[in-house]
């Protein structure tokens, strides 16, 4: 093993700044290899460029050629180191085919590391509510996405050269991931098995509709309505439910649930007054928040 070479056209990883995905992705190489061990994380090569699918495609296959009997392993490892998410990569060698899901530990929720082809997850938090002030329930579990080569195009100008600590405790950093037309999702997952699809929307309303007053003075129309419209009366939120909330470019605020789209709204106010509730100066998990940053500080390129 410790002879297999590196795919063709990956040889110039050294090449890449320190700290970027292809940095990690070519140190985990020479330690697979050097141990012995046919898993690797590719997760950070799936990118929205055919030159880069094409060099993931190469590492997959090489990966899979030096498996023997077609054996399914197993490689993990800690996603982040302030937050209990786990890993876990399994390599399929017969088909050459890599899966990574990232586990919530409080409620055991899983989260895919790659959505939308070309969005990394960042960290994940929970949204809680207390019932008549008594009991605290978990209402869902929640990730944030963030798609690296729109991140570093919008951001890296200001913040390249600063380390992950420094990003983590600055407020204009958190603000200008929220509110420029960065590639971002926030993905729930639904907890609370009781939960109907009216008290998610009177959830919004509140939520969301607080942020849109806040961030436009009060003169919002009939924004918040347009929104929660999406969430009908006959859709169900069994537990394990997934909605996504995806800002696509041009501040198109996508939503779908189960992968299916309910909903495609242009706002700038409303995607800022969304991601506002994760990752804002008031977010509903703070520990998430901080788990969160510290990914999109990994995603930009920071020590």
């Amino acid at each position: 093993m410790s002879g297999v070479p590196m795919p063709s056209g990956l040889s110039g990883w050294g090449q890449f700044p320190a700290g970027s995905n292809w940095t990690r992705v070519n140190q985990r190489w020479k330690a697979i290899v050097g141990v012995g061990t046919a898993a690797a994380t590719v997760a950070g090569l799936t990118l929205c460029t055919p030159h880069l699918a094409a060099q993931r495609a190469a590492l997959e296959q090489t990966i899979s050629q030096t498996v023997m009997g077609g054996r399914e392993l197993a490689f993990s490892w800690l996603k982040n180191s302030s937050s209990s998410s786990f890993a876990a990569l399994s390599l399929n060698a017969g088909l050459g085919q890599v899966e990574e899901e990232v586990v919530e530990p409080k409620t055991g929720m899983t989260f895919p590391g790659v959505l939308n082809k070309c969005q990394l997850l960042t960290g994940t938090g929970l949204r809680t509510k207390s019932i008549l002030g008594l009991k605290k329930i978990t209402v869902y579990t929640f990730g944030v996405y963030a798609d690296p080569e729109s991140l570093r195009g919008k951001l890296s100008a200001q913040y390249g050269s600063m380390t992950s600590d420094e990003l983590k405790k600055n407020p204009g950093f958190y603000k200008d991931v929220i509110e420029k037309d960065v590639g971002l999702t926030v993905r729930l997952v639904i907890v609370y098995g009781n939960l109907k699809i009216g008290s998610m929307r009177s959830a919004f309303e509140e939520s969301v509709g607080g942020r849109i007053k806040k961030f436009s003075n009060g003169e919002d129309g009939d924004l918040l309505s347009r929104f929660t419209s999406a969430f009908k009366d006959d859709i169900k939120l069994p537990r394990g439910t997934s909605i996504d909330l995806t800002r696509l470019p041009g501040y198109v605020l996508q939503t779908k649930i189960d992968g299916k789209e309910v909903g495609n709204l242009q706002s700038a106010l409303l995607c800022r007054s969304l991601f506002d509730l994760y990752i804002g100066d008031d977010p509903f998990d703070k520990h998430g928040k901080e788990s969160i940053g510290l990914g999109l500080a990994s995603l930009l390129g920071s020590n």
